[in-house]
């Protein structure tokens, strides 16, 4: 069929035509939302769930329904990699593009005037030359957003722009993705900042994806972290979710698929949603049509995993030394886990301690993740299937 108008489309964040099984957690927000019109506070948010699972389509989804309500909508990406930029700078840069929104709407009252004070306070502890200014003459804040201290700049930023977003009847949000990988200092600020802003009423919250790690993350960094958000699992999608996230689009250009071919797929990708992206792109590339067929189906689940194997995957299995892919290869046996760590050191024929340095660098590189004390887990669905694909070493 043809390949222009393919309705499929794996990749990073990319959003499916077919947001499916996604209307609870589209529906929470949208009462944060509207509590926050009328004054009253709710919790933030904390989505977690494996890597495939469309965290970041929906944390995105998110965003763009906070900033049609006119929010001050802030998005960043956690990132620990070298080069990376400071999660400080991060804010102040996405901020400063969300400012100059608001500023640019409307006139600005005097609530605005001084959080753009407090902003170009913060922003100058990011940049003393002043490089992130908004384009408006406005003095720096004294005592606000300028200690140098995250923590306690963080709560009087988003204090004093959710003043200001209040006399626009919005609020403020930040958008956090990967904030697994924020500094346990940065996730204390992060933890202070909601909860200063949660006594004093102020519409200011965190909207954060991460994997399942992030709420002991978030425990650690601050101990009453459990009562600041709500944590949402976002998972594989139900059978029948999963069949409409593939037959919706299709049907929206005129192209039918056999219900044995639904079924395959379903099954095949386990419900998570990146892997049934990847199974209909080369499905749909390799029907000749006119409608999609059993045997349609299971070229492109070949086809899909052939690609997944070689990107997905392989990408993760690269980053691993020889040391770390033989402890994966040791988990793969109880297939996606959880896998008990001292029977993985018992595969390895080593003690605990001898494989802990292995163990923490792979929770490090985001390979894998500790669901519970003893216990590590794949963060990537299929992980363990594609080890046991690859050669020995």
């Amino acid at each position: 069929m043809d390949p222009v108008q393919n309705p499929y489309s794996p990749g990073a964040g990319l959003r499916p035509r077919e947001l499916a099984g996604r209307e609870a957690e589209i529906d929470r927000f949208t009462v944060l939302r509207g509590r926050a019109a009328r004054g009253l506070t709710s919790r933030s948010v904390a989505m977690t769930g494996l890597r495939g699972v469309g965290k970041t389509v929906l944390l995105n989804e998110l965003a763009g329904q906070a900033r049609l309500d006119g929010w001050i909508v802030g998005r960043v990406e956690a990132d620990r990699s070298r080069g990376g930029r400071p999660f400080r700078e991060q804010v102040s840069r996405t901020l400063n593009r969300a400012l100059r929104e608001a500023t640019g709407a409307s006139e600005m009252p005097g609530r605005l005037r001084r959080a753009l004070a407090t902003f170009k306070a913060f922003s100058l502890r990011t940049d003393p030359s002043g490089g992130l200014s908004i384009g408006i003459e406005i003095d720096p804040a004294l005592g606000r957003g300028d200690t140098g201290a995250l923590d306690a700049d963080l709560a009087d930023l988003g204090i004093d722009l959710a003043a200001s977003a209040a006399e626009l009847g919005a609020g403020v949000a930040l958008f956090v993705d990967e904030m697994q990988d924020l500094t346990k200092e940065e996730l204390a600020a992060v933890c202070q900042a909601c909860h200063e802003a949660g006594q004093q009423d102020a519409q200011f919250y965190v909207v954060g994806a991460g994997l399942p790690s992030l709420p002991r993350a978030l425990a650690d960094a601050r101990s009453y972290a459990e009562r600041l958000f709500d944590y949402w699992t976002i998972g594989a999608l139900s059978a029948e979710d999963a069949a409409a996230a593939l037959t919706k689009p299709a049907l929206e250009v005129g192209v039918e698929w056999d219900p044995a071919a639904v079924a395959m797929v379903v099954e095949e990708s386990a419900g998570y949603p990146y892997f049934l992206q990847e199974y209909g792109k080369e499905t749909w590339d390799f029907a000749p049509g006119p409608s999609i067929t059993l045997e349609d189906a299971a070229t492109g689940v070949r086809a899909g995993t052939d690609s997944l194997d070689h990107g997905f995957f392989r990408i993760r299995w690269e980053r691993a030394t020889p040391a770390e892919r033989r402890y994966m290869r040791a988990m793969a046996a109880d297939g996606d886990g959880p896998s008990e760590s001292g029977e993985v050191a018992r595969r390895l024929d080593k003690k605990p301690s001898a494989v802990g340095p292995a163990r923490a660098a792979l929770i490090a590189k985001g390979l894998v993740f500790a669901p519970d004390n003893g216990l590590v887990a794949f963060t990537v669905p299929g992980m363990a299937a594609f080890i046991v694909r690859q050669p020995e070493e």
